[in-house]
């Protein structure tokens, strides 16, 4: 059902308003009218009795009661609705009755009251119920009759009273044939008038709103020249067109000043792979040398490991880098966190290098102090692209006032992003990785902090599984893995004074559950209760 338009319904409530005013009124005009009425016959019929009672008093006596009979007839006959005329002559005080109309009613005594007051030469009226119970009532007026300056008589004239609701149905029948057109004529004009002050300004308002929405923002209501509430909605409507579009021409502005600086972050991009080219050029020339080596099984083992920690990095800064190629939103804070991103793993690269460069070289290594909470943000950080093209969800949970672990940062992220790649491999059709970080007592008061990784991927068999931590042992395709990401993390867990658990089935998964101790001199945060949980939108630059 189509919904009716404003000034329809506008019209539509005026008009029963309308109605219902006027029925009021009619109502009210009618008891009142009624009133008036009954008032009027009142005073006919004391009018009646008295220019009678005066008539008579003017016959000469001795009066006839014939004649009498015969004016009172006449009288009764000039009012419709009086019932009876009748005369009354006073003897030795009584009052007795001389004569009547010819429609004559039965005699009734006349009150106690009204003879004393016919006596004293006043006229009086008495008002009675009918007999027959009637919603009209009886009117009685007595004038006195005087002859040679007494009171000898009387003159009765009973009247009957319309009743309220009789009246005011015979008024009312009159006026219910004007109500209609009267409500017609104001619906009609409320109608026109509410058309053409209201609803057509807003329909012009409507059209505007509809081609501003449809992109057209130089559209413009038409102004009213009035000073009323729609002239003044119009005029601020148009206000706030022109306010948008002066805001449009700004956001544009600041867009292009955006891409400027996008320009410029870009350049920055490319020296950044000019260094990268020269650390590539560096590994090369580095892997040359490992061939000159005597232990050329050592060295080629050593050489793909080398290849596997540098390549991790490099597969992160080119999500980094595709996904600042394929932004459209121009967010300068997103790129320049995805510029830091870049800017940390090729550090990472040299540092790597230069580990390589100086691994012939026996060195004790000092592991300090560091947060494992903080180092997984930062590798959450550096995967999110990877994450983002590989459709996995990231769901993290870190356990507030962890123990800082003695350790070295880049060794261990690297445990981390090599168990980040070998969930993706086995998620080839997305799914979701949970970590999560816990602190473990000991018996004698030590304590370890757990890491835990879970993915929803394919799983292992109990073969597979066996031979995971095995060198250049891999389940992947040609290209897809060297057989080193698993090694490495053992043996950098284990030069931690970790230990690595394994827990997989096909089809349900695989879960690494890391534990390193405590650093020294060092106790979790007891009072810290409430854990981070970190969602892979979180976690994105």
């Amino acid at each position: 059902m189509r919904p009716l338009k404003l000034h329809t319904k506008t019209t539509l409530l005026a008009s029963a308003i309308t109605l219902a005013v006027l029925g009021v009124v009619l109502a009210l005009v009618s008891v009142r009218f009624a009133q008036r009425v009954r008032d009027q016959q009142k005073e006919l019929a004391q009018l009646q009795a008295d220019n009678l009672a005066q008539h008579i008093s003017e016959m000469p006596a001795p009066r006839d009661p014939a004649q009498l009979a015969r004016v009172a007839t006449l009288v009764h006959g000039s009012r419709p609705d009086a019932l009876t005329v009748r005369v009354w002559e006073r003897v030795g005080g009584v009052f007795q009755e001389v004569a009547a109309s010819a429609e004559n009613r039965q005699a009734e005594e006349i009150p106690d009251d009204v003879k004393a007051a016919l006596r004293s030469g006043l006229a009086t009226k008495v008002v009675e119920a009918r007999p027959e119970g009637a919603d009209d009532s009886l009117y009685r007026v007595f004038a006195p009759v005087w002859e040679e300056g007494r009171v000898s008589g009387a003159v009765e004239v009973i009247e009957k009273l319309d009743s309220a609701p009789s009246i005011a149905w015979d008024y009312g029948r009159g006026a219910l044939w004007l109500a209609p057109l009267a409500v017609l004529l104001i619906t009609l004009g409320i109608f026109l008038l509410f058309r053409h002050f209201v609803y057509q300004p807003v329909e012009r308002l409507l059209g505007a709103m509809e081609r501003v929405r449809g992109g057209d923002l130089q559209a413009q209501a038409p102004e009213v020249a009035r000073a009323d509430e729609m002239g003044r909605l119009t005029r601020g409507f148009n206000r706030m067109l022109t306010r948008l579009r002066e805001m449009t021409a700004e956001r544009e502005a600041q867009s292009r000043v955006l891409e400027r600086r996008v320009g410029e972050a870009t350049a920055e991009l490319a020296e950044r792979n000019e260094q990268l080219e020269d650390a590539n050029l560096e590994l090369y020339r580095t892997a040359r040398r490992l061939t000159e080596l005597e232990r050329l099984a050592a060295a080629g083992q050593l050489a793909a490991q080398f290849a596997h920690e540098v390549g991790t990095p490099l597969n992160l800064i080119s999500g980094h880098v595709q996904l600042l190629l394929a932004s459209g939103s121009h967010d300068l804070d997103a790129e320049r966190t995805r510029l830091q991103t870049i800017s940390q793993q090729i550090e990472r690269i040299v540092r790597i290098v230069r580990r390589t460069l100086d691994s012939t070289r026996p060195e004790a290594g000092e592991y300090a102090p560091l947060d494992i909470n903080a180092l997984l943000r930062r590798t959450f950080d550096a995967a999110a692209p990877t994450l983002d093209a590989s459709r996995v969800r990231l769901d993290a949970e870190l356990a507030a006032g962890l123990p800082p672990v003695g350790g070295d940062p880049d060794r261990l992220q690297q445990v981390f992003i090599n168990l980040f790649n070998n969930a993706l491999d086995a998620m080839p059709e997305g799914g979701e990785l949970r970590v999560t970080t816990s602190f473990e007592a000991g018996r004698l008061g030590e304590g370890r902090v757990v890491v835990d990784f879970s993915d929803t991927g394919t799983g292992m068999t109990e073969e597979v599984r066996a031979h995971i931590f095995d060198p250049l042992y891999t389940t992947k395709k040609r290209g897809r893995g060297t057989g080193l990401g698993l090694v490495v993390v053992r043996q950098v867990v284990g030069e931690h004074g970790g230990s690595i658990e394994v827990e997989s089935e096909p089809g349900r998964g695989a879960r690494f559950r890391l534990s390193f101790p405590v650093a020294a001199q060092s106790e979790p945060n007891r009072t810290a209760s409430v854990s981070e949980r970190v969602s892979t939108a979180e976690v994105r630059p």
